[in-house]
């Protein structure tokens, strides 16, 4: 076994220059692999060009296999501490959001405060000006 895996970022040209589609087998001797393949059937005619991008099981001893299992190659307890990961990740950013709606509700109540002591100024300001006016208007 020469590859543990195959990359699939990079699409397959077939025969007929078109991109490969990345498919997946669904016959009884490869269940489930995948490959890709010419986008038109050989019957439609296509170039029939095919890779598969897993490796078979043919060649691959059990003990090879569940050693990779073992040593934390098994994709699903990959994809396990990758779900455990991003839902502590969540839960980090869900805190940060709730601290930072807390904050948001200080700061507006506060700018309340401050919109109400400028507009009692401004009133005290008015009557004020409106009295400095009106004396001055009198004493004329």
């Amino acid at each position: 076994m020469s590859q543990s895996s195959v990359n699939i970022e990079e699409v397959d040209v077939c025969k007929c220059g078109y991109y490969c589609r990345l498919k997946t087998s669904r016959t009884p001797l490869n269940p489930g692999r995948r490959f890709f393949g010419c986008k038109a059937s050989k019957e439609n005619g296509g170039c029939g060009y095919f890779r598969w991008i897993d490796l078979s099981l043919e060649n691959v001893d059990e003990s090879s296999l569940m050693n990779r299992f073992i040593d934390g190659h098994n994709p699903i307890d990959r994809l396990k501490r990758k779900v455990k990961e991003l839902e502590e990740e969540r839960d980090s950013l869900k805190f940060q959001l709730n601290e930072n709606e807390e904050k948001m509700m200080v700061l507006n109540k506060k700018l309340k405060e401050v919109k109400l002591q400028r507009d009692w100024e401004n009133v005290k300001f008015n009557r004020v000006f409106k009295i400095v006016v009106l004396d001055c208007l009198v004493l004329q």
